[in-house]
This record gives C-alpha cells, sequence and structure tokens, in this order.
C-alpha cells in the first residue's frame, strides 16, 4: 500500500498499539491528500485515546521519521534522557553510539520495539513507557 499510497483516495489512517494482545491506544489521523510520509503529523491528528494529546500539545517532533532513529515518534520534550517525554516512539535498530538514552537500547529487548504512554497519557519515556507488542497501521478510503 505505500508504494500506491498515493491516488488512493485514502480518507483516514489509524494507528492502534497492542500490548497482551489487548487494543490499548488508536490514534486517528486525516489521510485526504496525504502522502506516505506524511500522514503521521499534528496538523493532520483527528482524534485518539491519550487523554492530553492534541493538535494544540506542545511537541518537539511530530513524524514518522522522527529523530535520531526513533520513528514514528510523538515527542514533547527533550530535557536528558530521564526527562524526555513524549507519547510514542519506535525504535526500529540499534545505532551504535548515537544511543545515548537507556530507553533506545533496553537490554536483551529485540529492535524494533515500541513504547508508548499507558494510562492514556504522556510519560517519561525512560521510566515509565510500555513496550507495545504490535502495532498496526490501517487505511480507509473514499471509493
Amino acid at each position: 500500500m505505500i508504494d500506491n499510497w498515493d491516488g488512493s483516495h485514502i480518507d483516514q489512517v489509524k494507528v492502534e498499539l497492542f500490548r497482551k494482545g489487548t487494543l490499548d491506544v488508536e490514534i486517528y489521523f486525516d489521510g485526504r491528500g496525504s502522502t506516505s510520509s506524511d500522514w503521521f503529523t499534528k496538523e493532520r491528528l483527528r482524534s485518539n485515546s491519550f487523554n492530553d494529546l492534541n493538535q494544540m500539545s506542545a511537541f518537539n517532533f511530530f513524524s514518522v521519521d522522527g529523530h535520531l532513529g526513533r520513528h514514528f515518534y510523538i515527542s514533547h520534550i527533550h530535557s536528558g534522557c530521564p526527562n524526555d517525554k513524549g507519547w510514542i516512539v519506535v525504535i526500529d535498530k540499534d545505532h551504535g553510539s548515537s544511543r545515548i538514552c537507556e530507553f533506545d537500547r533496553i537490554p536483551g529487548k529485540a529492535y524494533p520495539y515500541i513504547l508508548y504512554g499507558t494510562d492514556h497519557h504522556m510519560i517519561k519515556f525512560a521510566t515509565e513507557a510500555a513496550v507495545a507488542d504490535m502495532m498496526i497501521i490501517s487505511i480507509s478510503t473514499l471509493v
């Protein structure tokens, strides 16, 4: 679907995170006129199951590409690794010495892994994040 995104009449994109086989987070985006790389933005955010995430929230990153090898990254602030806060991040591979934060290299955890805020709010990635078992991205079309 990624290769055929343009011209696919996409209406909505949904991101779902599951933990222990149970749906825990849903995030909906406006997919109309989007591309495979720009649908995951604060401007396209429609609704979600976080109680403190909306288009007016303060972000330093909100993108598929993310930052420092962190993808699908919705981050509020970088304030030193123990204090980095946000809602979701996918750590998809080891970047060696560029992985300065402990949550970027969880001992014994295979890449990729998905960190997110349980209890439906922003968390400190280093100490409060849960690890999702699965992330599903689905689309609905207008046609």
